[in-house]
C-alpha cells in the first residue's frame, strides 16, 4: 500500500520593513587651554627651566580642558604621538609626565617612553575624570620632571612632543 499526505496551508503575503539604516553614536573629543574655546588641537606648552632631579615644572601644571562634543559617553586615554625629536638622547623612561585633575583628586604619573609606547596600543586610560558624558568636560593639568641621570651633558631639549588625548565610546 502506498499512501501520501498533502498539507495545505493558508499563507499571508510577506510584510516588509523597508529602508532601514543603522547609524552609530558620535564620539568626538575637543581640547582647550581655557575651558571656553574648544578645537580639535591645541598649541603645546613649553616646559622650560626643568632641573634634572628637581621638582615638576611648572609647579601648578599647564591646564588642558577636554570636552565631549559627541553624542555618547567617552573614556579618555593618553599617549604621545610618534615623531618627537630627542637630539640629546635623553632617556625618555626617566622623563616623568604628571596628569592631575584640576578639581582635585589623585593624579597619574607616566614615563615619557611609556606614553610613546602606549600610542601603538590605543593609549593608557586616565583614572580621574576618565568618563565624560555628552556635552560635559573635564580638566587636567600637565607637568613634567626628569630624573637626575636622564641626560649626560650640560643641557637637553625634547621637541615635537605631541600629547594625544584619545576618546573611546563607552556605555
Amino acid at each position: 500500500i502506498v499512501g501520501g499526505v498533502t498539507f495545505a496551508a493558508l499563507q499571508s503575503q510577506a510584510a516588509v520593513v523597508k529602508g532601514n539604516s543603522i547609524q552609530t553614536a558620535v564620539a568626538s573629543l575637543q581640547v582647550s587651554s581655557d575651558g571656553s574655546n574648544y578645537t580639535n588641537s591645541l598649541n603645546g606648552y613649553a616646559f622650560e627651566g626643568l632641573i634634572p632631579g628637581g621638582a615638576y615644572v611648572p609647579t601648578n601644571g599647564y591646564p588642558v580642558y577636554l570636552k565631549n562634543v559627541g553624542s555618547t559617553p567617552l573614556s579618555i586615554k593618553i599617549s604621545v604621538l610618534p615623531g618627537l625629536t630627542n637630539p640629546n638622547q635623553v632617556d625618555l623612561s626617566k622623563v616623568r609626565v604628571s596628569i592631575l585633575p584640576l578639581g582635585g583628586g589623585a593624579g597619574q604619573n607616566f614615563g615619557l617612553q611609556e606614553l610613546v609606547n602606549a600610542n601603538s596600543t590605543g593609549g593608557i586610560a586616565l583614572t580621574q575624570g576618565a568618563r565624560i558624558t555628552s556635552g560635559q568636560s573635564t580638566a587636567v593639568s600637565i607637568k613634567v620632571s626628569m630624573e637626575a641621570d636622564a641626560i649626560i651633558g650640560p643641557s637637553a631639549n625634547i621637541s615635537n612632543l605631541d600629547i594625544n588625548f584619545d576618546a573611546v565610546a563607552v556605555n
